[in-house]
This record gives structure tokens, C-alpha cells and sequence, in this order.
């Protein structure tokens, strides 16, 4: 195989040597083309590498005709119609891995610049012309208790320095068994207890609807006043209102970001406390990220052209033609299973069972297998997660699933399957208890598409097939608690969709209530809902 390929982004010089290795890789970087220039130019080639500039839409995978691959120089694939490659057959590849240690190293630098006041004692000495050697004393890193939030690759990357300088790690990610942690070195505890006990903090998850927030104004009330937050995640995590109010009136000790809910970030207020270190989301800035996410990219091309298995891919490869038929829908509903499943149990327990039944058991069931994988980690990961790596980051985090082959197509206590019968129903027991999520794809009208459909949550018959946000609720089943859950969301101009109650015993038993809404839901709206009496849990997920 021969590849002409593309660059029409910057990429460093190490890059472009790894691709000019193989002579059967032919390499023209022509950088800075308009979206009507790259449109003109892009049927000559068989590959395109990007980075964050070049935007790869349909048209110009359609004008493409000879394209296999793209990769992207980076994480994101933001700029990309992934979509629409993989109607096409072009593998997408990017560079997951090659910022994690300039990530890691910014957050440990923002770390010990917030603990010593080195920004400000740099002000204070070379701008004001000022030696002051007692307004800045700070604290020091030995002995002192560090809470991670998110151990994927950049958390961990984080822990592990933190462990070189005597720091204790506590970390909080479901979906990290106990063994993986052991293994590294760090107790696992839940978010409140890393509030309540860290004396640093710093968060590394994506932006979802779970964690928006996840460090709110209640869970700063639980902190230490000595406590210092750091942030080159994403911006939102932390609530930046909250935040601003804690440090200026001195509840906490201080913060540094990376990151900001809008960017540019010139005019946030979190800029004009003297308690604030920050940067301009300069996570993967260093030249040798740069040269890593190049090399990582230009050696997937060289493995293609190898006809090799690529080691970062983005989309799946595409199942047969007649198998995808059956199986797509499927793939779906498993992926929305497990999203479901991240967001109600919470947590990879030991003892995960993916059951299968009906006529889709006649099939290599793996690819839905690892699509509830993708599923379950797309809410905690930075890096895409598809079908390919799935199983590769799941292993990484000691997370195993048992695939089960089971009699007809239904769930006992649920709803029946859909048309064909097939159900897949992830579950799982804990402290005795089985819990669960199960569905089915039915036939949509007047499309007559198949879609997923959920039909059960621990056992509780549900009907849904809508797609969006959706608020789940478990809760005792008496009068007026739909109406305040309703009130609330009303006041707050969110609007229902649908709603459903299901439940297994009679009135005054333990039901679940699931609400279509519209927009999604604030965290302060959520934990208003979570406050009406008679409620036990409260879930926002999307369906």
C-alpha cells in the first residue's frame, strides 16, 4: 500500500520524519488552506493529518474519495466528523496519550506555586521592587493529604509525583477498581470524604453532566480553611461562583486554574484575588507535547501503511454490511446501558454481568460488550472512548465483564423485548442487592427506524424510548412528590417531556420516577429536588 498524505496543520519536524520513514508514505504539508482551497486539493490524497486549525466536515471527507485515514495531532477530535468518516470507511486516529505528562507536570507546578505564593512573591519583588520575606509563608507539600479527582492517565501521572514527595493520595473514581488503586498506592474514598480530608485537591475529569459542578458551594463548606483547589481539567467543574465567594472571604487558602467555564478569561472576577494562581489553559503546552502528539499520529500512519493494527483509534471499524443491520441498533442501546448504568450504580463493582437474550445471541456479541464498556467510561475519561479502546482502558482500571448468554428475550419483573424479543440488561450485586439496567430496540413511528428502548432499572418497568436528559429519581411511593419535583423544575423553567412511575409493590413501596426534561438540570436545582422529603437518590443522565 501506498499512502499520499496531507498536513495541513503545523506539526513538528519529529513528526514528519516518522512519516517520511517509509518510503511508500508520500508527504506534502501545505499549511494555512482555506475550507474552499482543502476542498479542492483533498481528493489527491489517501491521508490528512490535523491538528486543532483544519476542519475535517463531510464535505470534505465526501470530496475525500481517496481518503483512508485522518489523524489528529492532539486529544480532541472536536474538529472532526467522525460520523461521518466511519459511514466512509476512513479510520480516524489521534494522540490520547501524548500531553498526559505536560498535563501532569502543570498541575504539580500550579500545585507548588499556589502552596509557596511564587507568583505573588515574583510581583511583590520584580515588579514593586519590594523584599518581603514574610507576606508570603507558605505550606509544605510532605505529610500533607492530596485528593485527585478522575485517576485516569493524568491523574495518575499526578499521584505519582505527588507520591515522590511524601504526599498521602486519596482519589475518588468509580470506576477504578480497589485493586488497580492498591496497586498504585492510593485509598479510595468518595468525593465528600477527599472535601472533608485533603489539604490539595485537584480534579481530572471530563465536562459532563455529572460532573459540572462537582465541587459546588456545599462541598466547599466542607473543607478544610487551609485547603488550595487546583484545576487544568475543565473548566465547570468547579463552581466558579462558589469558588470566588470562598476566597475572597477566606474560607479556603487559595486555587490555581488552567481552565475557565468561558475562554478566553480575561475578565473573570477569580483573576483579581491575591489568593488565585493562574494560567491560560496552557495543560498541553510544552514542546515535547507537541512532539509526542506528532510522533503518536505519524506512527499509527506508519502502522496502517503496514497494514497494522493501529494502537490509537477513534472509530470502530465497520461490521459487515449484514451483520451491522441487526447489530447496529443493538450497539446503541448498549452504549446508552452502560451510560445508564455509570450514572445509577455508580461504581464498577466486581462481578459485572452483560446478559444477552433472543436472537442476538446467534451473533459475536463482543462489539456491543465493548460498547457498554465505552459507555461506562465515557462520563469519567478526557480521552474518546469507542468500541476499539474500550476494553484497553477498562483493563487499565481493572474493570472485567462477563458476558452472559440467557434464555428468551425477556427480563423478569421488567417490560418484554422488543419486536424480535432481544434484550441486553447489564447487572451486578451489591451488598446482596442486584442492581440493574436492562433494554430493547423497538421499532420508532411513523419512521419505522429502530431505536433503543429502556424498559428496566433495578427491576422497575419503565417504557422509554425518547432520547435526551433524563432525571431519575428513586423515591416512596406516596402523593405529592411528583407534584414538588415538578414545581421545582417548573420554577426553574425547565420543562417536562414525558414522565413515568414504575413500580413492584403496592402503594407506600419504593418506586422510581423518570422525567424527560428538555435542558439539563443545574446542580442547585438538582440538590433542591434532592431535598424533598421522601426522596432517596436523584440522577441526571441523557437517554
Amino acid at each position: 500500500m501506498e499512502l499520499a498524505v496531507l498536513v495541513s496543520d503545523p506539526l513538528s519536524e519529529e513528526g514528519l520524519a516518522v512519516l517520511r520513514r517509509d518510503p511508500r508514505i508520500r508527504v506534502d504539508v501545505r499549511t494555512g488552506l482555506s475550507p474552499e482551497q482543502l476542498l479542492q486539493v483533498i481528493g489527491e490524497y489517501d491521508g490528512l493529518i490535523v491538528r486543532s486549525q483544519t476542519r475535517v466536515t463531510e464535505e470534505v471527507l465526501e470530496a475525500g474519495k481517496r481518503l483512508k485515514i485522518v489523524g489528529r495531532a492532539g486529544v480532541g477530535v472536536d474538529n472532526i466528523d467522525v460520523p461521518a468518516a466511519t459511514r466512509r470507511g476512513i479510520l480516524v486516529v489521534n494522540a490520547p496519550e501524548g500531553n498526559t505528562i505536560a498535563a501532569a507536570e502543570l498541575t504539580f507546578a500550579l500545585l507548588l506555586a499556589v502552596a509557596r505564593h511564587v507568583p505573588q512573591a515574583y510581583v511583590s519583588l520584580v515588579k514593586e521592587k519590594k523584599w518581603d520575606r514574610h507576606s508570603f509563608m507558605g505550606v509544605q507539600l510532605q505529610g500533607k493529604v492530596l485528593g485527585i479527582l478522575g485517576l485516569g492517565r493524568i491523574g495518575t501521572a499526578v499521584a505519582r509525583r505527588a507520591q515522590a514527595f511524601e504526599m498521602r493520595v486519596l482519589a475518588y473514581d468509580p470506576f477504578v477498581s480497589a485493586e488497580r488503586a492498591s496497586e498504585l498506592g492510593i485509598d479510595l474514598v468518595d468525593v465528600d470524604t477527599i472535601c472533608r480530608e485533603a489539604d490539595f485537591i485537584t480534579v481530572h475529569t471530563p465536562l459532563t453532566p455529572q460532573t459540572r459542578g462537582l465541587i459546588n458551594r456545599e462541598r466547599i463548606q466542607m473543607m478544610k480553611p487551609t485547603v488550595r483547589l487546583i484545576n487544568c481539567a475543565r473548566g465547570g467543574i468547579i463552581d466558579e461562583e462558589a469558588l470566588a465567594e470562598a476566597l475572597a472571604s477566606g474560607r479556603i487558602a487559595g486555587a490555581a486554574l488552567d481552565v475557565f467555564s468561558k475562554e478566553p478569561a480575561t475578565d473573570n472576577p477569580l483573576l483579581d484575588l491575591p489568593n488565585v494562581v493562574a494560567t491560560p489553559h496552557l495543560g498541553a503546552s510544552t514542546r515535547e507535547a507537541q512532539v509526542n502528539v506528532a510522533i503518536d499520529v505519524a506512527e499509527d500512519f506508519l502502522r496502517f501503511v503496514k497494514g497494522e493494527p493501529v494502537r490509537n483509534p477513534v472509530n470502530a471499524p465497520a461490521l459487515r454490511p449484514e451483520v451491522a443491520a441487526v447489530l447496529e441498533p443493538y450497539r446503541q442501546l448498549a452504549q446508552r446501558l452502560g451510560r445508564l448504568y455509570a450514572t445509577v450504580v455508580g461504581k464498577a463493582y466486581p462481578g459485572i454481568q452483560v446478559v444477552y437474550r433472543g436472537p442476538i445471541t446467534r451473533y459475536d456479541l463482543r462489539p456491543l460488550t465493548c460498547a457498554v464498556l465505552a459507555g461506562m467510561l465515557e462520563p469519567f475519561l478526557h480521552e474518546e472512548v469507542n468500541l476499539v479502546n474500550a476494553p484497553v482502558l477498562a483493563e487499565e482500571r481493572g474493570i472485567r465483564l462477563a458476558e452472559v448468554r440467557e434464555g428468551d428475550g425477556r427480563i423478569a419483573g421488567a417490560a418484554e423485548g422488543g419486536e424480535n424479543g432481544s434484550t441486553i440488561t447489564i447487572r451486578v450485586q451489591v451488598d446482596g442487592q442486584v442492581r440493574s439496567v436492562g433494554g430493547t430496540v423497538t421499532t420508532a413511528v411513523p419512521s419505522g427506524n429502530p431505536v433503543p428502548r429502556l424498559i428496566e432499572i433495578d427491576g422497575y418497568r419503565v417504557d422509554i424510548v425518547s432520547s435526551g436528559y433524563l432525571l431519575l429519581s428513586y423515591h416512596i411511593d406516596q402523593p405529592g412528590i411528583i407534584g414538588q419535583v415538578g414545581t421545582i423544575l417548573g420554577r426553574h423553567n425547565i420543562n417536562i417531556a414525558y414522565m413515568q412511575v414504575g413500580r413492584k409493590a403496592s402503594r407506600g413501596g419504593r418506586a422510581v420516577m423518570a422525567m424527560g426534561i428538555d435542558d439539563p438540570v443545574p446542580p442547585e436545582v438538582l440538590q433542591e429536588i434532592s431535598r424533598v422529603p421522601g426522596l432517596e437518590a436523584t440522577y441526571l443522565t441523557e437517554w
